[in-house]
């Protein structure tokens, strides 16, 4: 049964062995819990007042320094997001494991063909290097959303794909110029953002 509540969450990005990831701090009329879903590794760091569906809340612990850190963790199902004050000062808390340690090996689909990348020969005029990015985005992104990113168009990421990618999903649209609108939780081009 999942619960509709108001609040508060401020999100913190950490960098561990895998790159950086985010975690937030989620402080409710219910209470406070601490969250490291999928579905905030696209916010930038900062407080975002608004409405969220929480899925199940559930005991998390791990250890750093001799000490063992236990929290009541909240899995969200959805977050609607009334203001957002990205750059907020976050409290200062200690280091935090990255969820991509914690999480199981997905499941890959039977009978489902891995893309293959094959390296183009790089000519004098760069086309190779063009084209070789363009296998590699249509790897990490696939054929749905593969056609929006050529056309710069606005994109609404699948938080349920594999973190890892997800990641790489994130990581990738900043470089191409996009940035994400909280309210809308969408990728659009800078220039288009917030428009």
């Amino acid at each position: 049964m999942s619960i509709f509540v108001r609040g508060t969450i401020t999100i913190q990005r950490k960098t561990g062995a895998r790159g950086a990831f985010s975690i937030g701090d989620l402080a409710t009329e219910i209470g406070e819990f601490e969250v490291k879903d999928p579905l905030i590794e696209e916010f930038e760091p900062g407080k975002y007042t608004g409405a969220f569906l929480i899925k199940w809340i559930a005991p998390d612990s791990f250890t750093w320094r001799g000490r063992v850190f236990v929290k009541n963790r909240a899995t969200l199902e959805e977050i609607l997001i009334d203001v957002a004050d990205e750059g907020a000062d976050a409290p200062s808390t200690p280091p935090e494991p990255d969820p991509l340690d914690h999480a199981p090996e997905p499941a890959k689909p039977a009978g489902m063909p891995v893309p293959e990348i094959v390296p183009e020969l790089v000519g004098g005029n760069g086309r190779g290097d063009q084209s070789q990015a363009a296998s590699a985005d249509l790897v990490l992104f696939g054929e749905e959303l593969i056609g929006l990113v050529q056309s710069l168009a606005p994109i609404k990421l699948d938080p349920t794909v594999d973190r890892q990618r997800f990641r790489e999903q994130r990581d990738r649209l900043k470089e191409l110029g996009y940035a994400f609108d909280a309210k809308a939780q969408t990728w659009s081009i800078k220039e288009h953002a917030g428009a």
